[in-house]
């Protein structure tokens, strides 16, 4: 073998470059367009789909650094499909759009067929890729123009069913057309590769072998003389005849006696890491890292808040072994805050921009062997749209309700306040809101302490405890006798039901109400709840002790925080669904813009408050004496 190589190999490639350079002078002569990514053609039905396995199934673990990056460079090329549409007759072809596998452009060392043998490559993989978009296009009906089969043919493979195609930058090609437009559709979940056509003439659903319509030679089709080759070298180098020859599947890294020019470096990945990718801190999600994160594990934040005191990012690190902050992004990101509304469509729109650029960074840091993402939801859609989920087994700590869910929740409550400038300000870009529900749909498990976010994933969701404060040392004062004094522990908003509370307020009874925060659906909001018979007491925030109740009939609330300490102060809550507290003590239960469910909870506080030592779920009131 020793004598062979070098010859063998400037052979190969001195061919290889001929080849290249033949594809090239082609390519000038009758170049192919590439096409580019849009949206006309989404709504065409499915005419054929394409499902490939990623892993392998009892991986050698010394196998496992190719098998990474495989996927790896899978990603890489699917990003350069996913959404491309063509115009009738457009050809495909599979390097006009996927680009050269080189370094620079994210391609790692991955499995690659070279002369017989599976040997690590920059680009290696890409053939399972490669294989998929000839099945799901000969499926759909598509004219094969150029398709080269592998040489070898394992039993029961693709390669033995005539249904492959292999592809070698940039003369071995992959290239077919349809006689009408059709978009692809390409992406990873965590354990598939997912190649989807959509055209106007729907798959017939049989399988179909297409023949070669044009192939060059390359150096897989003498694959089998220069394995008789290595055979006969083996032999006179006095080999052990049961060593390895290539048909079954391993590479150099487990193989019993590798070729010189193809043996990889030393390696001591045997398993995967978790990367936890992160934004504003949670409690319960703090404490969900804690119990679960390992020594190996790494965390990508946008700042070190533990270090600088940030009680926002202070994310607690010391049980990973890795830790990468984003410090210039985060500091962008608060200048801009600063200068924007603290409600309307400029400050979402620079929110959701932030997002996007916190989670391009925080991809660019992922590594291949990064097999396991525990991802905060804020950054969910953007890394879906980016690929870089994929491949990958995903945990999603959910911040509030799916967009499409949210959205709704929205478009519902403007349609009941029709009069409010809030509620209708702003929606996210539709392509947003569809990466995301993707996303959500291929996540392994959804983590939520909210329990109407973990209502929209029945067969998911992980139900987290909410983060309770301690209970004060301090006792409730027995109450004073009067109307009920109640809070309001939002600004006047109509997502946050204040709409709704004005009304059920509107009846005559007495009250008095701080609103925590400013008047933001315009002046003279309350003044008919004044009118009646409530004192409204603007931008204030009394102590808990003061109050005989928080209100929140929210149509919005994802952290419910001001409710939470209010219960564990022993003061009672009359709050929606939506604020996510079903099935917490103290907390009566409303529906989000019932008026009557409302009016009907504040009937039995006032009940309650007007009896002696009356009680009040998971709470008991206690009248002043004499009173």
């Amino acid at each position: 073998m020793d004598e062979l190589h070098p010859i063998d190999l400037a052979l190969h490639r001195a061919k290889v470059q001929v080849h290249r350079l033949l594809r090239w002078a082609d390519d000038r002569s009758d170049p192919v367009v590439p096409a580019r990514a849009g949206r006309l053609l989404v709504d065409l039905p499915l005419a054929s789909e394409d499902r490939s396995p990623l892993w392998k199934v009892d991986l050698d673990p010394r196998e496992l650094e190719l098998e990474l990056g495989k996927v790896e460079n899978l990603r890489v090329a699917a990003r350069a499909l996913d959404g491309l549409e063509f115009e009738a007759r457009q050809v495909f072809s599979f390097w006009a759009q996927v680009g050269p596998p080189l370094r620079v452009r994210g391609f790692v060392v991955g499995r690659e067929l070279r002369e017989g043998c599976v040997v690590p490559g920059v680009g290696g993989g890409l053939c399972l890729l490669s294989n998929a978009l000839y099945g799901a296009a000969a499926r759909a009906g598509f004219e094969l123009l150029e398709r080269h089969p592998h040489s070898r043919r394992p039993p029961g493979s693709r390669a033995a069913l005539g249904e492959d195609a292999t592809v070698a930058w940039n003369y071995v090609d992959l290239r077919f057309a349809a006689a009408q437009p059709w978009r692809l559709e390409v992406h990873l979940d965590a354990e598939a590769l997912i190649v989807g056509i959509r055209s106007g003439i729907r798959s017939e659903g049989r399988r179909r072998s297409v023949g070669v319509v044009h192939e060059r030679r390359s150096p897989e089709a003498r694959a089998d003389e220069r394995e008789a080759k290595l055979g006969r070298a083996r032999r006179r180098s006095g080999a052990r005849s049961s060593a390895w020859s290539g048909e079954v599947g391993p590479s150099c890294m487990s193989c019993d006696q590798p070729c010189e020019y193809a043996r990889p470096p030393g390696t001591s990945i045997t398993r995967g890491r978790r990367s936890w990718l992160v934004d504003g801190v949670w409690p319960e999600y703090a404490a969900y890292l804690k119990a679960h994160a390992r020594p190996e594990d790494q965390l990508l934040m946008p700042i070190d808040g533990e270090l600088l005191r940030r009680p926002r990012y202070a994310w607690p690190g010391a049980r990973v072994g890795r830790r990468k902050q984003f410090p210039a992004l985060t500091l962008a990101r608060s200048l801009r805050s600063r200068q924007l509304a603290s409600q309307g469509a400029a400050r979402q729109r620079a929110l959701l921009e932030h997002e996007r650029r916190l989670a391009a960074a925080m991809a660019a840091a992922l590594e291949p062997v990064d097999t396991e993402l525990v991802v905060a939801q804020t950054l969910v859609p953007h890394l879906w749209r980016a690929g870089a989920l994929g491949g990958r087994r995903v945990e999603v700590l959910m911040q509030r309700l799916p967009l499409s869910e949210l959205q709704a929740q929205l478009d519902e409550a403007h349609a009941r306040n029709p009069g409010s400038p809030t509620l209708a300000d702003f929606r996210a870009d539709p392509v947003l809101v569809e990466a995301e529900a993707e996303a959500l749909d291929a996540a392994a498990q959804i983590l939520s302490p909210h329990a109407s976010v973990a209502e929209c994933f029945p067969d998911k969701a992980r139900k987290l405890d909410w983060s309770r404060p301690k209970p004060g040392r301090k006792r409730r004062a027995p109450r004073a006798p009067g109307p009920p004094r109640l809070l309001l522990p939002s600004a006047t908003v109509a997502r946050k039901g204040a709409g709704e509370l004005r009304e059920a307020l509107a009846g005559g009874e007495r009250a008095q109400l701080w609103i925590a925060g400013r008047e933001l659906e315009g002046p003279g909001f309350w003044s008919a709840s004044e009118a009646a018979g409530v004192r409204v007491v603007h931008g204030q925030s009394p102590e808990l002790s003061e109050v005989d109740a928080l209100v929140l009939p929210a149509w919005v609330e994802h952290q419910p925080r001001a409710l939470l300490r209010a219960v564990a102060a022993g003061v009672p809550v009359i709050a929606s669904g939506a604020c996510g507290l079903a099935g917490v003590e103290g907390v009566r239960t409303v529906a989000a813009g019932d008026v009557e469910d409302l009016r009907g909870a504040l009937d039995e506080l006032r009940c309650a408050l007007d009896s002696d030592s009356s009680e009040w779920p998971g709470h008991r009131f206690v009248r002043e004496s004499g009173s």
